[in-house]
C-alpha cells in the first residue's frame, strides 16, 4: 500500500467517512506532512499494523493511547477533513489551502448547512437567492 492509499484509508478510519476524496486527501497528507514530517509516517505505521488486527479502529485507538504524538496528528487529520484547517506542531493554524478544500469540509455535511461566505451555484445567474436551495 502507498503511503497515499495509507493516508486515505487512515482517514476514512478516523472521520468514518468511507467516500473522501483521494485528491483531496492527497493534499491534505501533504500539509500534515510539512507539519509533522516525523509523526505523520509513524501514524501511517501504526495504522497499517491496526488495519492488519481484527478490530482496526480498536488496535489504532491503543497504539494513540499510548503515543500523545500520535493522537496529535491523529486529532489534526481530523481536523483537516473536517473544516480543511488544522493547528500545526507550533501552535499555528494551517488555514485551508484553496476555496474548494473549505467547500469541500465534512463539517457541511455533518451541520446541513451550506459553507459560510461561499455561496452554492445559485438557482439565478445574478446570484441572488441561493439562499432558497436546501443544502
Amino acid at each position: 500500500m502507498t503511503p497515499a492509499a495509507e493516508f486515505l484509508a487512515l482517514s476514512q478510519l478516523l472521520t468514518a467517512e468511507p467516500a473522501l476524496d483521494p485528491a483531496i486527501a492527497d493534499a491534505y497528507r501533504a500539509r500534515l506532512t510539512g507539519a509533522f514530517p516525523s509523526d505523520l509516517p509513524r501514524l501511517l505505521d501504526a495504522y497499517v499494523q491496526a488495519a492488519a488486527q481484527a478490530d482496526p479502529a480498536a488496535a489504532l485507538q491503543a497504539a494513540l493511547d499510548a503515543d500523545t504524538a500520535l493522537a496529535r496528528v491523529a486529532r489534526e487529520t481530523i481536523a483537516v477533513w473536517f473544516t480543511s484547517e488544522f493547528t500545526r506542531a507550533d501552535g499555528k493554524t494551517d488555514p485551508p489551502d484553496t476555496a474548494e478544500h473549505y467547500r469541500s469540509g465534512l463539517i457541511w455535511q455533518v451541520i446541513k448547512a451550506h459553507p459560510i461566505a461561499a455561496a452554492p451555484v445559485p438557482p439565478a445567474p445574478s446570484g441572488y437567492g441561493y439562499w432558497t436551495e436546501h443544502p
